[in-house]
């Protein structure tokens, strides 16, 4: 009896201590934070351009691989990779002294072949008036005629010698075909060159040119002078507007016709993301021939989900946007379409019209999934 008085008296301290250990606890857990006070605005619905991406490469204007005309040795090259030239500006001399000197020889049998042929005219003048007043017989006349005709032809082998000869000294001095840029440089002096060998490549960047392969069923879609935006891939950051300057003629065996556009390479815009804007003074873009390239170009209008740009936010390779539900934060996984105005954005995918999200939280690392808010406009 009194053993179980005992064992009763043993769990009731224990229980009544366990009671104590659990108010303390409860007495000492620190209260959930206040929630946090956010901006919101509801998700709208309006047409935005629906927009085909695809990849091109960047070309020159113009590019040549610029040869020699005549054989020589170099003795002289002015230019250098990455050098721009006017059109005319020397760039490569060529040794042709022999040449010169045939040159000379040709301009002087052209003389003695042109004195030939005033001989040749005075004496053909001259049996003409003879067979006029009978004095010499028809084949007399015609044996002088012959003559004169000969040293004609001979004054006309003559000058198309000296003019291939003077020619080939003038190609000696290898000339820019037109205004570009050297891309590439070929030879170097010394070297002896035939007609024929490429000295250098020069291209004309101004403007550059995209081609596109637009698939069958967008090309009803595309017209000459549409507006394309293209993106270097190479710098996302950098936008530049471009134009359809040429539609194909055919649709090709991969369904699909070849577009090209002329790019404005001279006025870049800076993409409004906090990535651009972070290196954008580190960028120095400039767009070159072989570029692989992104072109947008809009090939209809659909409504979407509008939202600021604000709250759109790319962390890692994803786009998020956090939507309020029940007092707490969603984070949701968007797919971003295109602008429809300045500071809005389009969502294809991961929204729907009347959802509340929280605006500035593009750059924002203390908006995540499950933080309590209290929201506003």
């Amino acid at each position: 009896m009194r053993a179980s008085a005992l064992l009763a008296g043993f769990l009731a301290s224990a229980a009544l201590s366990a009671c104590n250990k659990k108010a303390s606890e409860e007495a000492t857990k620190a209260p959930p934070p206040p929630p946090v006070k956010v901006q919101l605005e509801k998700v709208t619905e309006a047409e935005a351009p629906e927009l085909l991406t695809l990849t091109g490469l960047l070309t020159a204007d113009q590019r040549s691989e610029v040869t020699a005309d005549t054989q020589g040795k170099v003795i002289a090259v002015m230019i250098e990779r990455g050098q721009e030239v006017k059109m005319g500006d020397p760039v490569v001399r060529l040794d042709v002294r022999s040449a010169s000197l045939s040159a000379r020889e040709a301009q002087a049998n052209l003389a003695a072949a042109r004195a030939q042929k005033n001989l040749a005219e005075e004496e053909c003048k001259r049996a003409q008036s003879l067979l006029d007043k009978g004095a010499i017989t028809r084949s007399e006349y015609d044996r002088q005629s012959t003559q004169c005709t000969s040293a004609l032809q001979q004054v006309s082998a003559a000058q198309a010698r000296t003019e291939m000869i003077s020619k080939s000294v003038a190609d000696g001095l290898v000339r820019a075909p037109f205004d570009g840029i050297i891309a590439d440089k070929n030879v170097t002096a010394g070297e002896w060159v035939a007609p024929g060998r490429p000295l250098f490549t020069l291209v004309d960047s101004d403007p550059l040119k995209i081609e596109l392969s637009v698939p069958e069923k967008a090309i009803r879609a595309i017209a000459l002078k549409q507006p394309v935006i293209v993106t270097a891939v190479a710098n996302p950051c950098y936008r530049y507007n471009a134009i359809v300057t040429r539609v194909g003629a055919e649709i090709g065996r991969t369904r699909s016709m070849i577009v090209e556009a002329t790019v404005d390479a001279t006025k870049p815009e800076l993409i409004d993301a906090p990535e651009c804007k972070e290196t954008a003074q580190q960028i120095k873009t400039k767009l070159v021939p072989g570029m692989f390239a992104e072109a947008q170009v809009t090939i209809d209008r659909v409504k979407r989900p509008i939202v600021p740009i604000d709250a759109v936010d790319k962390r890692g390779k994803q786009m998020h946007v956090f939507v309020a539900v029940n007092g707490e934060v969603e984070d949701r996984i968007v797919q971003v379409g295109s602008s429809p105005s300045p500071g809005k954005v389009a969502i294809v995918r991961g929204l729907k019209v009347n959802d509340m999200v929280v605006r500035n939280a593009r750059g924002n690392p203390a908006i995540v999934d499950g933080l309590r808010i209290e929201g506003g406009k």
